[in-house]
Protein backbone atom coordinates (compact mmCIF):
# COMPACT_ATOMS: atom_id res chain seq x y z
CA UNK A 1 0.00 0.00 0.00
CA UNK A 2 1.23 3.97 -0.61
CA UNK A 3 1.90 5.91 1.82
CA UNK A 4 -0.25 9.61 2.29
CA UNK A 5 1.11 12.66 2.49
CA UNK A 6 -1.60 15.33 3.99
CA UNK A 7 -1.13 18.73 4.06
CA UNK A 8 -3.23 21.42 5.75
CA UNK A 9 -1.65 25.11 4.44
CA UNK A 10 -3.19 28.62 5.62
CA UNK A 11 -1.74 31.78 7.00
CA UNK A 12 -1.41 33.08 10.52
CA UNK A 13 -2.44 37.09 11.68
CA UNK A 14 0.84 38.35 12.32
CA UNK A 15 -0.29 39.48 15.65
CA UNK A 16 -1.61 36.25 16.70
CA UNK A 17 1.92 34.86 15.37
CA UNK A 18 3.75 33.96 19.30
CA UNK A 19 0.20 32.59 20.67
CA UNK A 20 -0.06 30.35 17.38
CA UNK A 21 3.43 29.18 17.85
CA UNK A 22 2.74 28.52 21.58
CA UNK A 23 -0.85 26.85 20.55
CA UNK A 24 0.26 24.54 17.66
CA UNK A 25 3.80 23.35 19.18
CA UNK A 26 0.71 22.09 21.91
CA UNK A 27 -0.94 20.32 19.12
CA UNK A 28 2.45 18.66 18.14
CA UNK A 29 3.54 17.76 21.18
CA UNK A 30 0.17 16.33 22.45
CA UNK A 31 -0.07 14.22 18.46
CA UNK A 32 3.68 12.80 18.86
CA UNK A 33 2.63 11.56 22.25
CA UNK A 34 -1.26 10.13 22.07
CA UNK A 35 -1.42 9.19 18.13
CA UNK A 36 0.62 7.04 16.13
CA UNK A 37 0.32 9.32 13.26
CA UNK A 38 3.85 11.06 11.65
CA UNK A 39 2.55 14.57 12.34
CA UNK A 40 4.55 17.76 11.83
CA UNK A 41 3.99 22.07 11.25
CA UNK A 42 6.21 23.85 9.16
CA UNK A 43 6.78 27.30 8.35
CA UNK A 44 7.32 28.63 4.56
CA UNK A 45 10.97 29.70 3.80
CA UNK A 46 9.94 32.56 1.89
CA UNK A 47 6.13 33.44 3.08
CA UNK A 48 6.38 34.51 7.03
CA UNK A 49 3.60 33.47 8.28
CA UNK A 50 2.65 30.77 6.10
CA UNK A 51 2.39 27.20 7.71
CA UNK A 52 1.14 23.79 6.64
CA UNK A 53 0.95 21.11 9.20
CA UNK A 54 1.60 17.62 7.55
CA UNK A 55 0.57 14.21 8.30
CA UNK A 56 3.04 11.57 6.54
CA UNK A 57 0.30 8.37 7.06
CA UNK A 58 0.77 4.89 6.69
CA UNK A 59 -1.78 3.77 4.08
CA UNK A 60 -5.35 5.04 2.92
CA UNK A 61 -6.86 3.50 6.26
CA UNK A 62 -4.94 5.35 8.53
CA UNK A 63 -5.82 8.57 5.88
CA UNK A 64 -9.88 7.59 6.57
CA UNK A 65 -9.51 7.06 10.16
CA UNK A 66 -7.81 10.81 10.90
CA UNK A 67 -11.21 12.49 11.77
CA UNK A 68 -12.84 9.43 13.59
CA UNK A 69 -9.17 10.00 16.28
CA UNK A 70 -9.96 13.22 17.25
CA UNK A 71 -10.46 13.47 21.04
CA UNK A 72 -11.53 16.57 22.92
CA UNK A 73 -8.12 18.03 23.37
CA UNK A 74 -7.17 17.86 19.56
CA UNK A 75 -10.06 19.02 18.71
CA UNK A 76 -10.38 21.84 20.64
CA UNK A 77 -6.52 23.17 19.68
CA UNK A 78 -7.66 22.61 15.86
CA UNK A 79 -10.75 24.44 16.74
CA UNK A 80 -8.54 27.29 18.45
CA UNK A 81 -5.82 27.27 15.43
CA UNK A 82 -8.99 28.24 12.72
CA UNK A 83 -11.05 30.37 14.59
CA UNK A 84 -8.30 32.51 16.43
CA UNK A 85 -5.03 32.23 14.40
CA UNK A 86 -5.69 31.76 10.68
CA UNK A 87 -6.25 34.73 8.40
CA UNK A 88 -10.09 34.55 7.77
CA UNK A 89 -10.62 30.95 8.51
CA UNK A 90 -9.12 30.01 5.10
CA UNK A 91 -7.63 26.53 4.73
CA UNK A 92 -6.47 24.81 1.73
CA UNK A 93 -5.79 21.26 1.91
CA UNK A 94 -3.72 18.85 -0.42
CA UNK A 95 -3.42 14.97 -0.60
CA UNK A 96 -0.67 12.91 -2.28
CA UNK A 97 -0.49 9.61 -2.77
CA UNK A 98 3.34 7.83 -3.21
CA UNK A 99 3.50 6.07 -6.46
Amino acid sequence: MSRILFQINYDVYPDKRDEYIETVKELERYMLSNTKHNYMVMEDKNRRNNFTEVYILRDEAEFEGLEDEMDDTIYGLTTKILSQFVVEGKTRYSTFYEI
